[in-house]
């Protein structure tokens, strides 16, 4: 099944207050030939906007926690790469981790406290999950993975990480170390899951199909559904705080990757720069998103931290050398961003 079909596709999802079925629950297009994903129904309770609710937006104040992976670059950023913390225009910014290891992609849990991340020793794995409090202290092992994302309540992480085939499939582990679970055990290679803002669904990427493309899932690994469809290789989906759009990064028109949107109108490109965008990530409020690019520094491949509005509009740097910064993510439970 797939949710892009250029313009001809059907999403819809609840508010987070009423925890219903997310986007996949309401897909309602043809079969993909070969495909191993579950043909999903129209749900009148899900299509109806009415029955949604208010969302909520319980603000402890606006964070953003990203990788600093370099003072300048001349150092070697498997050593000295670390988790810092900062407010959203950029300032304030604070140390969270102090490592000798590689700390990439983190993740600030709905209250604020703990950052999950990903600490590998050296370029590629092993790697392994791991929590801090956000002030820096209390550093621990979780489990071995990648690409840590946070439930909305704030009880289970959801990771990549091999499985009994040697590549990636998705995890999910409660905060406390119980309840390892691989829930997709695949073949085929799974990675960079994101819980829908209910908490019912996981965006991931797969190469079930020979290709990288943004799927859903049920939050048990259940009834999959393909997502996109496209030559291009699709990565890293980031679902909305309202839950009817999904940010993915893209090579469908660059090779050095751009942000893109789906929602229920089709897929929309954001960026358009010549240098690398990446790994897009929403503000809490869905107003605003923050990417890293390469753009002012394509030669040096030196990323920045950029923040634009939902539409694509008002691209601009919040970190700037010397040194080099990537990988943000906002907290979630933060919306006093302005």
């Amino acid at each position: 099944m797939l949710l892009e079909r250029r313009g001809d596709h059907t999403v819809s999802h609840p508010k987070l207050a009423n925890l219903i079925g997310p986007i996949a629950a309401v897909v309602t297009l043809g079969c993909l030939s070969g495909s191993s994903a579950a043909q999903a129904q129209p749900d009148a309770e899900v299509l109806d906007e009415s029955s949604w609710g208010a969302g909520t937006d319980e603000a402890v104040g606006s964070t953003i926690v990203f990788t600093k992976l370099s003072e300048n670059q001349g150092q070697n950023e498997v050593l000295v790469a670390e988790i810092y913390a900062m407010d959203p225009g950029g300032s304030n910014q604070r140390r969270i981790t102090t490592n000798t290891t590689f700390d990439l992609f983190a993740e600030l849990s709905p209250d604020g406290k703990t950052v999950a991340f990903q600490k590998a020793f050296g370029f590629g794995c092993p790697c392994t999950i791991t929590l801090v409090d956000i002030d820096g202290s209390n550093e621990r092992l979780l489990t071995s993975g990648q690409f840590p994302s946070w439930s909305p309540d704030g009880s289970r992480l959801v990771f990549n990480a091999p499985g009994a085939g040697g590549l990636g499939d998705i995890w999910v582990i409660n905060v406390d170390g119980t309840g390892l679970t691989n829930i997709t055990q695949t073949s085929w290679g799974d990675s960079r899951p994101d819980f829908s803002p209910n908490g019912q669904k996981i965006a991931y990427t797969s190469s079930r199909t020979g290709n990288p493309e943004i799927w859903v899932m049920n939050a048990d690994g259940t009834n999959p559904v393909q997502i996109t469809d496209h030559p291009a290789a699709d990565a890293a989906p980031d679902w909305s705080p309202n839950g009817q759009k999904i940010l993915f990064q893209s090579t469908r028109d660059d090779p050095q990757q751009d942000i893109y949107v789906i929602d229920n109108k089709g897929v929309h490109r954001l960026t358009t720069s010549a240098g690398r965008d990446l790994d897009p990530n929403w503000s809490p409020t869905g107003q605003q998103i923050a990417f890293d690019s390469d753009r002012n520094f394509i030669s040096e491949q030196m990323r920045q931290i950029f923040i634009m509005n939902s539409d694509g509009s008002d691209q601009h740097p919040i970190t700037f050398p010397p040194h080099e910064d990537a990988h943000a993510a906002w907290g979630h439970g933060h919306s006093n961003e302005y």
